[in-house]
């Protein structure tokens, strides 16, 4: 029994800045995510995929963090290269060279937690009836939905629809997604009433983030706006989205209210755009940073 499962693929991360590559590391929702929750003080688990030859690089990390890691085989890792331009640390552009084998249902084992995350990266990531086979274990499942819009096409990922939403968003307690998921998904262009609209399909809590200009939270019929808090140097932006929902449920889980939740959680993810890799802070630092 964990107080937080992620669950995702740990990448071979490449990060290119201006047309140089400053960095190749671990990546994905499960590893920025899963560090970021056991930071906290979250008793932690990951369920990943990645080669077996990868496991040393890409899983040591995690599990020096003090993360239990859970795998099961697949024949390739999902390599993922991220490419900025200093200038606008909101815009990225994605390349895909390999996706890792899909999970399914038989990967939760007997595993079980106060709070489930998901955080796929492709389309291909979840077998069907996944997020139903996670939501029967009992816990709050969250889900970052940016995976499930993103089709690989020849090594590029472009964005479209995800077919069976209503079907798999009836599942979710707390939904995340970013500015153009939201429109994609209901095709509002106003954020207010995109994330009504996705509350609509079954979540409780939904949050769209919206880059430097910050984030909506919108539950029990009310939208919190939840501000962006300048860093004091830009230095990667990679999984500073799966960093907020780190904060975001690390204060759920404690009760706390959802909107100062979603200012912990923007907080948190200042912090992390500040440096490379995931944050190992404390608590204590985005209360000081607040």
């Amino acid at each position: 029994m964990f107080d937080v499962c992620v669950i995702g693929h740990v990448t071979r991360g490449l990060l290119t800045i201006n047309g140089k590559t400053e960095r190749k590391l671990p990546g994905g929702t499960a590893y920025y995510a899963g560090i970021s929750c056991k930071s906290l003080g979250l008793d932690t688990a990951v369920i990943t995929k990645v080669a077996k030859e990868d496991e040393p690089a890409l899983l040591s990390e995690l599990k020096s963090s003090g993360v239990a890691v859970f795998g099961s085989p697949t024949e390739q890792t999902t390599v993922f290269e991220n490419i900025y331009s200093r200038d606008n640390p909101d815009f990225r552009r994605q390349k895909v060279q390999a996706v890792a084998a899909a999970f399914s249902p038989r990967d939760l084992a007997d595993l079980r937690a106060s709070a489930f995350h998901v955080g796929p990266l492709t389309n291909r990531d979840l077998a069907a009836g996944f997020l139903r086979k996670v939501s029967g274990r009992g816990g709050i499942v969250s889900l970052d939905v940016q995976g499930l819009l993103r089709k690989v096409d020849r090594g590029e990922v472009r964005q479209e629809d995800w077919p069976q939403k209503k079907a798999g968003l009836a599942y979710v307690d707390i939904l995340k997604a970013d500015e153009d998921e939201a429109r994609i998904l209901t095709g509002e262009e106003d954020m207010a009433r995109a994330a009504r609209k996705l509350a609509g399909f079954g979540p409780k809590e939904v949050i769209v983030t919206l880059g430097s200009r910050g984030s909506l939270v919108f539950c029990h019929e009310r939208l919190y706006e939840i501000p962006a808090f300048a860093p004091r140097m830009v230095v990667d932006a990679t999984g500073c989205g799966d960093t907020y929902m780190a904060g975001y449920l690390f204060q759920r889980l404690r009760s706390v209210d959802v909107e100062i939740a979603g200012r912990f959680a923007a907080a948190l993810a200042t912090l992390k755009l500040e440096r490379f890799g995931p944050f190992t802070g404390k608590a204590r630092d985005a209360q000081a940073f607040l």
